[in-house]
């Protein structure tokens, strides 16, 4: 392979790899809430999630500086919480479970460069999707966490009334 054909099939496995997150970022707002009412394996937290292991890795500064694009395509903005009661606190929970799948998916966007790239070339696009997921993975597991014991303080003070 020529030079030209390498940076010609790396455009085009940016382009498979940007395509796919936006699709699939562009479905998940229709995807069913009985699917993303609870947690799963996949958004359950850990018991290393701690606040601790959130502040050491930045968590927070983290939030601050990557774009928020979940109200492009119909659903919500994750950048401010909408309310302090329970409903309001679920429903922001969901949206975070929801962005935790769309961001686990888009780190396999990858996965079709096996049908036509170099091995090499394959794993420069798995190196790209992990690393460009990853940043937002830890911010919203970080949401995760601190919104489902939010969640479960907030029930507990409606129960006690």
């Amino acid at each position: 392979m020529t030079l030209s054909e390498y940076v010609l099939l790396g455009v085009i496995d940016i382009a498979v790899i940007a395509g796919l997150s936006v699709a699939i970022g562009a479905t998940a707002p229709r995807w069913p809430n009985r699917w993303l009412d609870h947690d799963t394996w996949l958004t359950r937290p850990r018991r290393l999630e701690t606040t601790r292991f959130f502040r050491t890795v930045r968590a927070s500064q983290l939030a601050s500086t990557l774009p928020e694009f979940g109200s492009m395509f119909g659903g919500e903005s994750k950048r401010t919480i909408p309310g302090r009661d329970v409903v309001s606190l679920q429903r922001y929970l969901l949206e975070v479970r929801r962005a935790i799948w769309v961001h686990a998916f888009s780190m396999l966007t990858w996965v079709p460069l096996l049908a036509f790239n170099p091995w090499g070339m394959t794993l420069a696009g798995a190196v790209i999707a992990v690393v460009i997921n990853v940043p937002f993975l830890i911010v919203l597991r970080s949401n995760n966490v601190r919104l489902s014991r939010m969640v479960i303080r907030s029930h507990s003070r409606e129960q006690e009334r």
